[in-house]
C-alpha cells in the first residue's frame, strides 16, 4: 500500500511487517536492508557526484565508497574487528567520522560516537558501559584517551586519525577478501542520551530504524542529487547529525557539507558559497542567522528547506521566514534519540503557520498517542505524556534492561514530553514533564512563557526554569539574551508578559546573560539556568 506524510504523498509504498518483540511495523518497502548497501546503492548510481565535503577534503561518493572499503578491510584484518563489536568514535565533523562509520556499518560492527566535548570521567563511563573494543580519535582528543586508557580494560586499540596507521588504512590498494551479512535487525549505533537527570544511558539504534530516518528526510525535504546540497550544523555524535543530516544525505545522493563547529557567520558564509539548498537543526541556529547583524539575506537565496526540531520553533521565527525568506519552507518536527530522529514533522511553512505551536503530524511509519498516568489515551485537546510507536524506535538501551522497562511497554516508548493532539493528528509539545513548574499546584508550560518572551522585540532568545520558592514550592524564572545594542529591565520584561499571561505565570524572577548555555546539538541546558 502506499503512504501519506501529513497529506504530501510519498514514492515509497509502506508494507507490515513482524519487528521487534513479535510486534507489526510499518516499514517501507523497498529499503535497503543496512546502511552499507544505502552507500553502495548510492556510490553506483552518483558516483562521480560530491558526497562528503570536509574543511579539509572534498570526495565524491564513489572516492568516498572506496575509502569505505579500504578502512573496513584493515579494521577486519588488522584489528579484529567483528559483527557486534563496538568502536567508539571521538572525532569531529568530518570525512574521517563518515569514513570510520560506514566502514563499521560494512562489518556490522556497532558505532559508539562520543561527544567531543568529554573529558576523563565522561567518556571513560560510556567507553566502559558500551565495551568498545577499538577507539578512533582525531588528535586534538587523544589526551582525553590516553588519560583514561589505564581503566579501559576492553579497549585494544586506540586509533588516532594523524597517525601513520590510520594513513595506512586510508591509502591500502589490497584488501582480503570477507563478507558480512548484515541484517537491518541488526543493531548500527549506541546513542547515550544527554544524561540530565543521571548517568547517560545508550538508546540502540538499528540499520532498519536509521534507513527509514533517513529515507524520511529525503521525503520531506524532496531531495534530488542533481539540485540540493545540504549543509549539516550539529554534530554527528548526536542522532540529528548522524541519521537525519549525514544518512539522510547519503541516501538522496546529495552533496552534504560538514561544520566543526557551527557559528551563525560561518554558516551564512557556507550557505552562499556551496549553494546551500537544506538544512535541519535546532531552531536556534536559523534564528542566530536571521538575527546576524548587517546580515544580507540574498546570500542565503538557495536555502529552500530547514528542517527545524530539538525545541520549539517560535512564531517569530516563523514570521521572520516568511518576511525575510520567503522562498524558504520551514518545517518545525519532533523527534528523540530513543527513535532515530525524527517521528513527527509539519511539511511547509504554511502548514506550520496554519498549526501554530505544532511539530506536526506522525511520520506514516508511526503510530502517537497521549495518554495520563495510568496509560489512558486521552481526547483530543487533553494534555499528558507523549508515547510513540514504530520501526524507528530503538531495540533497548544498552546493558540497562531495568531503565528499557521504564521506558517502553507493548512497543510504546515513553518520550518524558508533555503533548496534546488536536482532531486533525497536530501534536503540540508543551514541555518536558521535567522541566513542567508547579508554582502553588498551578500547572505552568516553560515553553508557553518562552515563546511569549521571543515576541519581545529586544529579546534575542530566552529560556525559562522553575525555581525553589519556600510559599509556593516553585516560583517562574526567565533567563534573557538582549539583541546586540538592546537595553531592557526586569520590570520591562514583567510588564510585557503581564498582557498576555495569567499572573501566576510571570516570570518573578528575569536575569540578563550574554548567552544561554546550551548541549553540542543546540539544546538549553535548563539545569544551568536555575
Amino acid at each position: 500500500m502506499g503512504g501519506q506524510m501529513d497529506g504530501v504523498a510519498t514514492r515509497y509504498r509502506i508494507e507490515e511487517v513482524t519487528g521487534r518483540r513479535g510486534l507489526k511495523e510499518k516499514v517501507y518497502a523497498d529499503r535497503s536492508r543496512n546502511l552499507a548497501d544505502v552507500l553502495a546503492k548510492t556510490a553506483e548510481k552518483y558516483g562521480d557526484s560530491e558526497g562528503i565535503i570536509s574543511p579539509d577534503l572534498r570526495l565524491s561518493y564513489r572516492e568516498f565508497a572506496s575509502m569505505v572499503d579500504h578502512v573496513s578491510s584493515g579494521l577486519y584484518h588488522r584489528y579484529g574487528i567483528r559483527k557486534g563489536d563496538r568502536v567508539a568514535l571521538m572525532l569531529k565533523n568530518g570525512w574521517a567520522f563518515c569514513v570510520s562509520f560506514f566502514a563499521l556499518m560494512k562489518l556490522g560492527a556497532i558505532a559508539v560516537p562520543l561527544n567531543t566535548a568529554y573529558k576523563g570521567e565522561e567518556a571513560a563511563f560510556q567507553l566502559i558501559d558500551s565495551g568498545s573494543v577499538l577507539v578512533i580519535a582525531d588528535p586534538e582528543f587523544h589526551e582525553v584517551i590516553a588519560e583514561i586508557r589505564p581503566g579501559l580494560g576492553k579497549v585494544r586499540n586506540v586509533l588516532v586519525t594523524d597517525s601513520g596507521e590510520f594513513r595506512e588504512l586510508i591509502a591500502q590498494t589490497e584488501s582480503g577478501s570477507f563478507h558480512i551479512q548484515v541484517d537491518e535487525m541488526d543493531s548500527a549505533v549506541i546513542m547515550y542520551t544527554s544524561g540530565t537527570t543521571g548517568r547517560p544511558k545508550g538508546a540502540v539504534l538499528t540499520h532498519r530504524g536509521i534507513i527509514a530516518e533517513a529515507m524520511s528526510n529525503c521525503e520531506l525535504f524532496d531531495w534530488r542529487s542533481d539540485r540540493d546540497r545540504h549543509l549539516c550544523p550539529v554534530p554527528l555524535f548526536h542522532v540529528t547529525g548522524l541519521a537525519m543530516n549525514f544518512c539522510g544525505s547519503v541516501y538522496a545522493g546529495i552533496p552534504v557539507v560538514f561544520m566543526n563547529r557551527f557559528t551563525a557567520v560561518d554558516a551564512l558564509k557556507i550557505i552562499g558559497e556551496e549553494k546551500i539548498t537544506t538544512m535541519i537543526g535546532v531552531p536556534t541556529v536559523l534564528w542566530l542567522m536571521l538575527n546576524v547583524p548587517d546580515c544580507d539575506y540574498a546570500s542565503m537565496h538557495t536555502l529552500r528547506g530547514y528542517g527545524a526540531g530539538g525545541s520549539a520553533t517560535p512564531e517569530e521565527l516563523l514570521n521572520a521566514c516568511r518576511e525575510k525568506l520567503p522562498g524558504l519552507r520551514l518545517c518545525p518536527g519532533y523527534g528523540l534519540s530513543e527513535a532515530s530522529g525524527m517521528i513527527a514533522t509539519t511539511v511547509s511553512s504554511e502548514d506550520a503557520l496554519n498549526h501554530i505551536g505544532s511539530v506536526g503530524r506522525a511520520l506514516p511509519l508511526m503510530e502517537t498517542r497521549v495518554v495520563d498516568s495510568s496509560r489512558r489515551e486521552l481526547l483530543p485537546g487533553e494534555a499528558g505524556e507523549l508515547l510513540v510507536k514504530g520501526c524507528l524506535t530503538f531495540s533497548e538501551y544498552w546493558n540497562n534492561p531495568e531503565a528499557t522497562r521504564e521506558i517502553v511497554e507493548d512497543g510504546w516508548v515513553r518520550t518524558g514530553d508533555v503533548a496534546r493532539k488536536d482532531e486533525e493528528g497536530y501534536i503540540y509539545i508543551l514541555d518536558r514533564m521535567k522541566d513542567m513548574i508547579n508554582r502553588g499546584g498551578e500547572k505552568i508550560w516553560s515553553l508557553e512563557v518562552e515563546n511569549l518572551l521571543y515576541r519581545h522585540p529586544k529579546i534575542l532568545e530566552a529560556g525559562v526554569v522553575g525555581v525553589p520558592d519556600p510559599v509556593f514550592g516553585e516560583e517562574v524564572k526567565a533567563v534573557v539574551v538582549l539583541r546586540p545594542g538592546a537595553e531592557a529591565t526586569s520590570e520591562e520584561i514583567q510588564e510585557f508578559c503581564r498582557r498576555s499571561l495569567a499572573r501566576y505565570k510571570i516570570p518573578k524572577f528575569v536575569e540578563f546573560r550574554q548567552s544561554l548555555p546550551r548541549n553540542p546539538a543546540g539544546k538549553v541546558i535548563k539545569r544551568e539556568l536555575k
